[in-house]
């Protein structure tokens, strides 16, 4: 009986209608194409309440910021505004900083190009001591010159006068 009731509720969940599935769960929306819009422009935002989470995640209950942003977003949707728009409108209430990902733009562009240059700065580093670690390697083993006859003469008496 149990293995009955596990295979129905398999079978409802994954044959469930696609609209089901697009749900997001922070958003009233019924339409699946509004609620995948709804998510896809919360993901692109980040809650204003200092948690820093995206918009779509944050969990906080009653969160001053997030819910009425989703609300936002939801009645601009419904309204038929484009999802450049809807992010516009955030972007000039908050400022950049509501962004998920700023746009690579003035000083924001550093945040973009400065993980490659650190990593090639790091590189050169890396080739500039592994090549005078591998030079003073090569100078210890190089042969040292053949000894002058009575120097060597001389050398073997002391060792074994000792």
């Amino acid at each position: 009986m149990r293995r009955l009731v596990a295979v129905a509720l398999l079978g409802v969940v994954t044959f469930a209608p696609a609209g089901a599935k697009s749900q997001s769960a922070k958003t009233q929306l019924k339409d699946p194409v509004l609620a995948t819009r709804f998510n896809q422009i919360s993901e692109g935002l980040v809650c204003q309440c200092g948690c820093n989470m995206g918009l779509r995640v944050c969990n906080h209950e009653n969160c001053p910021s997030a819910i009425p942003m989703r609300h936002d977003i939801e009645t601009k949707l419904q309204a038929g505004a484009p999802n450049d728009s809807i992010n516009a409108a955030f972007v000039k209430e908050y400022g950049d900083k509501v962004l998920a990902e700023p746009p690579a733009t003035g000083f924001n562009l550093a945040a973009y190009v400065m993980p490659g240059f650190g990593l090639l700065i790091g590189l050169f580093l890396v080739g500039v001591f592994a090549s005078r670690w591998s030079a003073k390697r090569r100078l210890a083993t190089v042969p040292a010159a053949p000894l002058d006859a009575e120097l060597r003469e001389r050398i073997e008496r002391e060792l074994k006068a000792k």
